[in-house]
């Protein structure tokens, strides 16, 4: 199958997106920044919630054309869910080594270690934890892409195609009440994190199988951006609505409009426009596995640092370094024939 050479660009621009979300930038300078770092703080961490949704979309997107060219819906989905539960299972044990080298600055010579244990204790208590997000919080997104991936092959296989999006419907809209909308009146009390397992993964995994059905075109740059400013808009609305009424953070992972955030940019992605394609930066976008799977190490070790700084030269900075690193560590493991295999 052909590489979309657009869909690589916004491979990259999303990961950026991804690591702005866990970078936190301007969170630790509100003392001396005041509203305006709050409001920045914000408006970074909610408009970058289109990158998982994008993620889950092309994904379900690249499936999907799989499925029609012909290939077997169970094979390719046991390959693909083989594939990136064995990146899961390595990666939580990656993270659960004292690597941490930005603990000692905090903890003394003993805290990379201290704080391996640590997890390993907290995982060992919590078995939910660590089933469902492993050894760190970023790698939910795996596990919910399996879990999403076999629900939709199993009802795609049995033809069962009304089922399969009333299914991934009915999931959201109980995920989205069950978080950000816990605390009104339609909310919904869960003794579980919605943002884990199927309930958001699904339908946009769905969406994009949908989408392989149809033939892209450089139109559906100009529907994205439309179906993206629609989403932003609806995405702030809602969260300003939590916020204000019901005093729920602002701080959400997915409300109703983040799906059409998701959903434009994945549609603006596969036109393959003229203006979005780029040699240079889609050879990068096509290492975002690799970048999502490690970047949370440096987050980790440059926590330190960001805690104590609040110039917003490191507040821009904090990101830019957190990703050429996770680029370079990726491109190092990549050359490993053994390595390979959790990056790439």
């Amino acid at each position: 199958m052909n590489r979309i050479e657009s869909v690589d660009v916004f491979r990259l621009i999303a990961i950026i997106a991804v690591i702005a979300i866990h970078t936190t930038p301007f969170r630790y300078a509100e003392n001396t920044g005041g509203d305006l770092y709050k409001y920045l703080d914000l408006l970074i961490n909610q408009a970058s919630r289109f990158a998982v949704p994008f993620f889950f979309i092309i994904s379900g997107y690249f499936w999907g054309m799989k499925i029609r060219r012909g290939d077997d819906v169970y094979q390719v989905s046991l390959s693909m869910s083989k594939r990136i539960f064995f990146i899961f299972l390595a990666w939580s044990f990656i993270y659960l080594l004292p690597l941490n080298i930005g603990a000692i600055v905090e903890f003394g010579l003993s805290g990379p270690f201290d704080l391996a244990y640590n997890n390993w204790s907290n995982l060992i208590h919590d078995p939910v934890r660590l089933i469902f997000e492993g050894s760190r919080v970023h790698l939910w997104y795996l596990t919910s892409l399996i879990i999403s991936l076999l629900i939709t092959a199993f009802l795609v296989a049995k033809n069962l195609s009304k089922t399969l999006l009333v299914t991934a419907l009915v999931l959201y809209v109980v995920g989205v009440l069950a978080k950000a909308y816990v605390d009104t009146p339609i909310g919904i009390q869960l003794d579980f994190n919605t943002r884990n397992g199927p309930f958001f993964g699904m339908l946009l995994f769905v969406s994009g199988y949908l989408l392989s059905a149809r033939q892209s075109n450089e139109k559906w740059f100009y529907y994205g951006f439309g179906l993206f400013l629609l989403g932003f808009v609806l995405h702030f609305t809602e969260i300003f609505m939590v916020w204000t009424r019901f005093e729920t953070s602002p701080r959400q992972d997915f409300v109703f409009g983040t799906f059409f955030m998701g959903f434009g940019v994945a549609l603006a992605a596969l036109s393959n426009h003229r203006w979005l394609r780029s040699p240079r930066l889609g050879r990068i976008g096509q290492l975002t596995l690799g970048i999502y799977a490690v970047h949370f190490l440096f987050v980790e070790i440059l926590a330190p640092i960001e805690k104590r700084f609040d110039h917003v030269l490191w507040e821009l900075s904090y990101i830019l370094i957190v990703l050429v690193l996770s680029i370079v560590v990726t491109l190092w493991m990549a050359k490993s024939r053994f390595l390979k295999k959790i990056v790439v």
